[in-house]
């Protein structure tokens, strides 16, 4: 994904934050080649999306 596709997607997007959040952060880490978190950590041990806090 290039930085045109990317403005081209999200620019018109309408969604809440809450729904959106994820795949926008994962269209970000297209466009910079960087990996997803998924792709980053498979199991979540370090990377993952809205983790329980424990105390």
């Amino acid at each position: 994904m290039n930085p045109s596709d990317f403005v081209a997607k999200w620019k018109p997007a309408t969604l809440k934050e809450r729904s959106a959040a994820q795949a926008h952060f994962t269209d970000l880490c297209r466009m910079l080649s960087e990996p997803t978190l998924a792709a980053a950590d498979p199991t979540g041990d370090r990377f993952c999306f809205e983790r329980g806090v424990s105390e």
